[in-house]
């Protein structure tokens, strides 16, 4: 890392001053062709998704400042974002204007990206700096995508649900990445089960278990440490304080559907879990490898959610709702329908992701604010509660979890150097707090 950049990391960003008037375009004043400025923060995979969709959609957009701890990943985005530009010549449209002096690299760079005063901000960065960046967002009034999960532990959920209040209050649009929510077939299959086609509910399954462990594609050299932040932070769907582990980084998709479609929280969770031995720590990180958790919703409801990431085993992604009348079954790839007494098969569906940022745009231009915090707050923690049970081996009330637990993976402190490794969760042994 050159000296320059080191310095920009440790470097600590002068904090912007919270402005007083609600958004810029929260009243639907905004003209036809007035652009809306966006600031890309976190430039991996999720922010050049977001970028190109957003550039692919809208021409009365423009992306105007990039945001990573590192910069290679800053200007690997910038030049692969350039490149779309020009080869479709939308130079000329001010899609894509960002600069050199608006590429901000270090641990203080989504400070440094709102600075600019953006309308939108992506945030695309592990999910362990959500509820920091979305509290200095709305500080600012910026409206904001943000992409799930948007919270790793208890403490952290509740943060966003306050957090969730103060957007609202301020007309703010803040929508998650959950594709599924835009989705034309989950849409109509959720509302035929809300109006009753399948009776009366009497259990659900969701899978999410894939054939692979999820970011054993390092992001760093082989003889690279993983006690350090930089090797945490650039593969950090392989740590539990990062990534809140893949039951919430990853199952989060099922567990929202089924939010979604019941429309409650359990009672009780009990689950189990643990990690395959063929997969190396700390080279891979110290979370579980698979999840089987028991939410009992009470009168004999119970949904079953299985997720699992090792290599060389089956694959299955779905939800299904089972009811006196039929079965509610939802995959994003194979389908979504309703079998017994009401039979339905989902059509053709436009991309949910090409929809869900058409949303986002749209509610800002309107000043018709669209916030999704609380419902993805609410599904993020449902994926922790079931992570604390899995961990601990124990069963416990829901509630408890979600307004007195007291876990807490991140204090707050950042800092390049040393970053000691968690050990790996044992049943019967790790506390719950």
């Amino acid at each position: 890392m050159n000296q320059m950049l080191r310095r920009d990391f440790f470097k600590t960003a002068a904090a912007a001053a919270a402005a007083v008037a609600l958004p810029k375009y929260s009243m639907a004043n905004l003209a036809a062709d007035q652009r809306l400025k966006i600031a890309i923060v976190g430039c991996g995979r999720s922010g050049f998704n977001a970028a190109k969709t957003l550039m692919e959609i809208d021409d009365e957009i423009s992306i105007t400042a990039l945001a990573d701890a590192f910069e290679d990943c800053a200007i690997s985005l910038h030049k692969r974002l350039s490149d779309i530009s020009s080869s479709r010549g939308e130079f000329a449209l001010n899609k894509y204007a960002v600069k050199q002096d608006t590429i901000f690299t270090g641990l203080e760079c989504c400070q440094k990206a709102l600075q600019t005063n953006p309308d939108i901000i992506v945030l695309a960065t592990p999910p362990v700096f959500r509820p920091d960046e979305v509290k200095a967002a709305v500080a600012k009034n910026v409206h904001i995508f943000m992409e799930k999960p948007v919270c790793v532990d208890p403490v952290q959920a509740r943060r966003m649900y306050a957090l969730a209040k103060e957007a609202e209050a301020k007309k703010l649009t803040v929508i998650s990445g959950v594709q599924r929510r835009y989705h034309a077939g989950y849409r109509e299959a959720v509302k035929r089960l809300q109006d009753g086609q399948i009776g009366e509910i009497l259990g659900a399954q969701c899978f999410w278990m894939l054939p692979h462990f999820d970011g054993m594609d390092l992001k760093t050299p082989p003889d690279a440490d993983p006690e350090q932040l930089e090797y945490q932070l650039r593969n950090w769907g392989l740590f539990t304080w990062t990534c809140g582990d893949h039951i919430v980084e990853q199952q989060v998709h099922n567990l929202d559907v089924i939010n979604w479609a019941l429309n409650r929280d359990p009672k009780f969770v009990n689950g189990i879990g643990g990690r395959a031995l063929s997969l190396p720590m700390p080279q891979y990180g110290n979370r579980f490898s698979h999840f089987s958790i028991d939410y009992d919703y009470g009168a004999d409801v119970h949904l079953q959610s299985v997720c699992r990431q090792e290599p060389s085993t089956s694959h299955l992604v779905l939800e299904r709702i089972f009811g006196t009348k039929g079965v509610f079954e939802t995959n994003l790839f194979s389908g979504q329908q309703i079998r017994g007494e009401n039979n339905w098969i989902a059509g053709e569906s436009p991309d949910p992701a090409i929809e869900m940022h058409r949303t986002l745009l749209k509610s800002v231009r309107n000043g018709e604010a669209v916030n999704t915090m609380k419902t993805m707050t609410d599904s993020s923690m449902l994926a922790i509660a079931g992570r604390l049970s899995a961990y601990s081996g124990l069963r416990f009330k829901y509630n408890w979890a979600k307004l007195r637990s007291k876990e807490s993976l991140f204090d707050g402190k950042l800092e390049f150097g040393k970053k000691p490794i968690a050990p790996l969760p044992v049943p019967g042994e790790y506390k719950l707090v």
